[in-house]
């Protein structure tokens, strides 16, 4: 794992610095009204998965842009999953500001209801109760 006083070379910057730009693209508001935004929803919802899948295209790239800098993409996926499931987010900055504070917790509950309702299934029957009642229903 990288820490502030390890140095690193340009590469390794440059790989940190695209996996915190999808970090950051998370907390991103996103402007519904029409206005110009440099982040679509799209763009967030990509940043999402990027982050959090565990499977498929967006989390080898992950994974293969972590292992560059000797971090493992799987357990920064489970971490993250964690915290859209109800784990701390920490703050941005070491000692934030009241109004840092308060912009963050409002930024984690977008975040947090952006993430359930991508993750809600579409279109599922629901299941019956039982086996027994499903076919009595049946008849």
């Amino acid at each position: 794992m990288i820490t502030i006083d390890t140095p690193q070379t340009p590469e390794a910057t440059f790989v940190t610095a695209i996996i915190m730009q999808a970090y950051r693209d998370l907390f991103i508001t996103i402007k519904s009204d029409g206005s110009s935004s440099f982040t679509t929803q799209a763009d967030q919802d990509a940043a999402m998965s990027f982050l959090t899948d565990s499977s498929g295209t967006l989390a080898r790239h992950r994974n293969d842009l972590c292992s560059l800098i000797g971090w493992d993409g799987n357990v920064l996926a489970a971490r993250i999953r964690d915290m859209m499931d109800g784990a701390e987010f920490p703050p941005p900055v070491p000692d934030p500001s009241p109004a840092t504070i308060a912009r963050h917790a409002d930024a984690v509950e977008r975040i947090r209801a952006r993430w359930k309702d991508l993750n809600l299934p579409r279109n599922s029957p629901k299941r019956p109760v039982s086996s027994v009642g499903h076919l009595l229903a049946a008849e």
